[in-house]
């Protein structure tokens, strides 16, 4: 079957301009760097020519942070940590990391890209655009940079009975009744997804300041 990236590198120059324009990112080289990373962490996956509608019904399955979901015995999913970052402008916004494990069971490569496979549903309303907000994605970054850890988003093929452990971030609203971050395995191809539900007590705190560009 052939297959194309076009929709997803339409996505990222969208994306991108959009981040020129709301945050300024033409003005100084510190954010032409945060730009070019944020460029360079993307993985833009296979989409094929004929995929799944998205209104199709799928599968729900559900978890909390620190439970690993078994999707079908193909795909086991941990969400091992849900962080807030407190060095942003909370009275506007909030950035939230979700640390998770995830393992390819499997006997094919599986994708997995925060452009395509991550989905936030905020107040009962599901969207893709918290889940790829530069803003979020640029303040992960600069936590990573100070954090004693060289974690990376998850962007990337995950192969045969491969775990790769990264991150996903949530671009949130400074107050909300429910939240969770959704994953779906097999994007394209189903809508089975994954539900991580997300409570504030569960939330850890990263008090500290986050990385500045010299």
């Amino acid at each position: 079957m052939k297959r194309s990236r076009k929709n997803a590198a339409l996505l990222l120059a969208a994306l991108c301009g959009t981040a020129l324009l709301s945050t300024g990112c033409g003005q100084n080289s510190s954010s032409h760097r945060d730009m070019s990373d944020f460029q360079s962490s993307i993985y833009s996956p296979d989409v094929p020519e004929s995929r799944v509608s998205e209104d199709a019904p799928g599968e729900i399955q559900n978890g909390v942070v620190g439970t690993t979901v078994n999707y079908n015995d193909k795909v086991e999913v941990t969400l091992n940590k849900l962080l807030e970052l407190d060095d942003v402008d909370k009275t506007s916004y909030r950035v939230l990391i979700a640390e998770m494990t995830i393992t390819n069971k499997s006997s094919e490569k599986i994708d997995c890209s925060t452009l395509t496979h991550f989905r936030a549903t905020i107040d009962g309303e599901e969207s893709a655009a918290p889940t790829r907000d530069v803003q979020a994605a640029v303040a992960a970054r600069r936590y990573y940079a100070v954090a004693e850890t060289d974690l990376q988003p998850l962007n990337q093929p995950i192969q045969a009975g491969e775990s790769v452990t990264g991150y996903a971030y949530i671009f949130a609203p400074t107050s909300w009744k429910t939240m969770s971050l959704v994953y779906i395995p097999y994007r394209y191809y189903n809508t089975d997804r994954i539900v991580f539900d997300i409570n504030e007590g569960e939330l850890e705190h990263y008090t500290g300041k986050l990385y500045t560009p010299q």
